[in-house]
């Protein structure tokens, strides 16, 4: 065999090998995003416990969620405070869901689950007086989409207190539709 033959062989072998790495690189990437997409949905999941676990932490912090989401402007500074940091924190993990949602660490159901949710809450009564004052201090573009999509869709979104009853205020009833 020549070194003219070795040469053509170790071409041939590198044209083969170039796309045989370049399929391992994309595996390599898709194997990399669904790594991704695993931790960043269990980080929100375990942020969402963390702030279930903060709402019913205690008595008095349950029953400030609970008069916030009737009538937010009704609380004491002190409750006021609570409930907007209750409500920033599940906004900032809504916030997470909205950014890693455009880069497909979210599936659709997911990511509208949560969406969904939050719109419940600040669909209430509380929640409205509440959202009024935090959208202008949040993220504008998701301020924007979450404020849009409750003017559009108010109508039509379950309220928080419908779909957790034990928040609602004793002896109050859902929001009328209009």
């Amino acid at each position: 065999m020549t070194l003219e033959d070795l040469s053509l062989i170790a071409q041939i072998v590198s044209v083969l090998l170039i796309p045989a790495s370049l399929l391992f690189v994309g595996l390599q990437m898709r194997q990399t995003l669904a790594i991704e997409r695993g931790n960043a949905q269990r980080d929100i999941l375990d942020q969402t416990r963390a702030w279930w676990m903060l709402c019913v932490s205690d008595e008095a912090m349950f029953d400030t969620l609970s008069r916030g989401l009737a009538n937010y402007h009704g609380l004491s500074r002190f409750e006021q405070a609570r409930f907007s940091t209750l409500g920033f924190n599940l906004f900032h993990i809504v916030e997470g869901v909205f950014w890693q949602s455009r880069e497909h660490l979210f599936t659709v159901s997911m990511r509208e689950g949560y969406y969904v949710a939050f719109l419940a809450i600040i669909n209430t009564p509380g929640g409205r007086q509440w959202w009024q004052e935090a959208s202008k201090v949040g993220n504008g573009e998701v301020c924007q989409y979450f404020s849009d999509r409750l003017a559009n869709e108010a109508a039509t979104l379950p309220l928080w207190t419908d779909l957790n009853p034990f928040l609602r205020l004793p002896g109050a009833t859902g929001k009328p539709r209009d």
